[in-house]
């Protein structure tokens, strides 16, 4: 945490007699041997009982900083370092070791930069550090506030290079070895250190930025049982992206899958969604899975899925969940929304969430627990109740959601248990939140009237969450109590920092990494706490509207699955494509599910156009009884039932029942469908299609049908007349030539 700030004169002067007081500190100079040296412009010399907020926001800083030996700096260079326009920062940039053990060297680097339009004459830094151990959390925080003050002592000096020009920056680098710090064999534990900045031949301009160092000489503690939880889920993006990309491992890869390494350390807990571990379900009304999705392979077994990300993060999760330091727990399918559905009644849902699950673990072959529930939102009692009804054996709540009855001057065990209504207890694992938003990046307000929460940069993070740790350790050093981290369902930080601040905060003497499972192992605490509220909804989560659109868009596909062969397996994509709406993701993005919802309706909808009646020309009927052909085309990549109806709406011509007609998948078929014409005339012929059952399938086509009945009789009696005719000329003409004879016949001669 760094901030720049001017001193009024008369601040400094009584700090040089408070610290001529204090007496001689261990200095560094440019050559880089400590030498005594007092204490020219301390930070402060007392400690302060009330603290204030944050006035500026601490600044991002890099991961590693190249050092330059003992007290030395790298001189004055304008592009060595991005300066902030107005203002004269220092940045510490590293402390190594994490953790200071005797006989080691602190080590503290960083950057200076000059971002006034002014050049700094004679500019010198200071270490300092705290006299004392902080004794408790509220202290820690109070130490990274800017105006707070406290007893330190200047352990190191540095003079920087004669002159550092306006833009220009530099580096440092401090070597203490841990005999020349103000420390002791009994006071292990964090310690705040300052690096401060001031041009000593010009105007009294000061620049400091803090952070802790870690003492632990050889001493006895009890370790705190310090359990990590992390949901490994997707975001409402990813989300929204799976459903244009395939599987949502494949949407969510390059954030999941980093983070899974990240979180193969000691005592982590990780809460997986089984959707992440299954193929891309195949679209709604297709035929077979898309390319990257399992399929039964020759021998009828479940074939491994082509889809590398699955593959890939399945391999992961399996991993962790063989490992005996390490845990692996199953969200509900999509990570369904507990809360929501507690809210709204639907213990089935959940049901099925919860059920698929546990399939979808089978599948992938990973073994992992499906009872602990963690809801999102703000919990209740209602939520507690429905958990325990699904059978849950225990739930993660924050632990604001059940304060302590009264005011403590410690960290409270993160294990109690919840009263239900029946009489039992459900087990409960309860969130540390302000270590958990520090392990996220963020610093939380130490009042709920004060600012929004602050960034941490990455050291920051790394070294109050070690003093945190063991702070909460020295509170009551014969209790040793769980404390419980948890990273947000929407993590979206540097899975590479992440690792190494689990690693350091994990490896830390102090700290007993514990598994959830290790965790609820423990004895409940017996500390009184505030109970749930009975009912909290948010505004962002499901509701019983959007459960009624999905159901909509659940049965009319349930009511189009008649026409096929096998309605269970043509629904499945259905409820595929529906799942992902329960998730607690959406909360972040309630418009993403109402557009998740609506682009199911529309696929659902799309299924009566992909079966529709053919165009065709006008049809001539000359008959008074014929077969009218209708062709019926199928997009879908399943067979289909219909039967096709013709409503003439004229009592001209006479329609039948209709006609059931097979049409197979991507193909066309043409149905006969009987027909009765009692007069003549041109009309309009409405084809519909309904499955078996009578659902109407897509909009009615119109057939022209060009009628003429009559002609049928006229023509036959015309024919018929014309032969009749044919016959009486034939016999008249035969009476009228007589018989014939034979030409071997004699012809008798008249004179005889």
């Amino acid at each position: 945490m760094r901030w720049a700030r001017a001193w009024a004169r008369p601040v400094a002067t009584l700090a040089a007699a408070l610290a001529a007081f204090a007496g001689p500190a261990a200095t560094a100079h440019a050559a880089g041997t400590p030498t005594a040296a007092p204490d020219a412009a301390p930070h402060a010399r007392e400690a302060a009982t009330a603290g204030t907020s944050a006035t500026d926001p601490p600044t991002a800083r890099a991961d590693e900083a190249t050092t330059a030996g003992a007290g030395t700096t790298t001189g004055a260079a304008p592009a060595a370092h991005t300066t902030t326009p107005g203002e004269l920062t220092v940045d510490v940039t590293d402390i190594a070791p994490a953790v200071l053990r005797p006989n080691q060297t602190l080590t503290v680097s960083g950057t200076v930069a000059n971002g006034t339009t002014e050049d700094l004459t004679a500019p010198t830094l200071r270490l300092r550090v705290q006299r004392s151990t902080p004794i408790s959390r509220t202290t820690l925080q109070r130490w990274l506030e800017p105006d707070s003050v406290f007893s330190t002592v200047v352990v190191a000096r540095e003079d920087l290079p004669e002159r550092l020009p306006a833009g220009a920056s530099t580096t440092f680098s401090f070597e203490v070895p841990a005999a020349d710090l103000p420390l002791t064999d009994t006071s292990w534990g964090p310690r705040g250190i300052e690096v401060a900045l001031d041009d000593v031949a010009g105007d009294p301009v000061e620049a400091t930025d803090r952070s802790f160092m870690l003492w632990y000489p050889d001493v006895e503690v009890q370790p705190t049982p310090v359990g990590i939880l992390a949901p490994v889920t997707a975001t409402a993006a990813e989300r929204a992206r799976a459903e244009g990309d395939g599987s949502l491992a494949a949407a969510s890869e390059a954030r999941v899958g980093p983070l899974l390494k990240a979180l193969d350390r000691p005592g982590v807990t990780t809460f997986v969604d089984p959707m992440l571990l299954a193929a891309a379900s195949p679209g709604i009304g297709a035929s077979e899975p898309p390319a990257g999705s399992e399929a039964p392979d020759a021998t009828g077994e479940q074939a491994e899925p082509p889809d590398q990300a699955v593959s890939d993060l399945r391999a992961a999760v399996a991993a962790s969940a063989g490992t005996r330091d390490r845990e692996v727990t199953a969200l509900p399918w999509a990570d369904a929304d507990v809360a929501a559905l507690a809210h709204t009644g639907r213990e089935d849902l959940l049901d099925q969430a919860l059920a698929r699950s546990t399939a979808a673990l089978r599948d992938a072959g990973v073994q992992a627990r499906t009872d602990i529930t963690w809801p999102a939102g703000v919990p209740d009692a209602q939520t507690a109740e429905l958990a325990a009804a699904t059978g849950a054996s225990a739930v993660v709540l924050p632990a604001g959601a059940m304060t302590p009855a009264g005011e403590l001057t410690y960290t409270p065990s993160a294990r109690t248990d919840i009263p239900m209504d029946d009489g039992t207890d459900l087990p409960a694992v309860l969130v540390d939140e302000r270590a958990s938003a520090v392990l996220a990046g963020r610093l939380l307000p130490r009042t709920a009237a004060a600012a929004d929460p602050a960034p941490l940069d990455d050291l920051t993070v790394r070294q109050l969450l070690l003093a945190e740790t063991a702070v909460v350790a020295r509170e009551r050093p014969s209790d040793p109590r769980a404390l419980v981290l948890a990273l947000g369902r929407d993590f979206t930080g540097d899975a590479a920092t992440l690792g190494r601040t689990l690693g350091a905060l994990t490896s830390a003497p102090w700290v007993r990494p514990t598994t959830l499972d290790q965790l609820l192992a423990l004895d409940s605490s017996t500390l009184r706490r505030s109970p749930l509220p009975h009912e909290e909804v948010s505004t962002a989560e499901l509701g019983a509207v959007d459960l009624a659109r999905m159901r909509a868009a659940r049965d009319e596909a349930a009511a189009f699955a008649t026409a096929t062969a096998d309605p269970a397996a043509f629904l499945v994509p259905v409820d595929d494509a529906l799942a992902p709406v329960l998730s607690a993701a959406w909360r972040a993005d309630p418009a993403g599910r109402d557009g998740l919802i609506r682009q199911v309706r529309r696929d659902v909808a799309g299924l009566g156009t992909a079966v529709a009646a053919m165009p065709s020309s006008t049809l001539n009927l000359i008959n008074s009884s014929a077969n009218v052909p209708v062709h019926v085309r199928n997009d879908l990549g399943v067979d289909v039932t219909v039967r096709v109806e013709l409503d003439p709406n004229d009592p001209r011509l006479q329609a039948r029942e209709g006609v059931p007609l097979t049409v197979p998948a991507h193909s066309q078929a043409t149905a006969q469908v009987p027909v009765r014409a009692v007069g003549s005339g041109n009309l309009p012929v409405r084809i519909k299609l309904t499955t078996p059952a009578g659902h109407p399938v897509g909009e009615p086509a119109e057939l022209a049908v060009r009628v003429r009945a009559d002609w049928e009789n006229v023509g036959t009696a015309v024919v018929a007349g014309l032969l009749v005719v044919l016959l009486v000329a034939g016999l008249v003409r035969t009476v009228r030539r007589g018989p014939r004879m034979d030409p071997g016949t004699p012809v008798p001669d008249p004179g005889v």
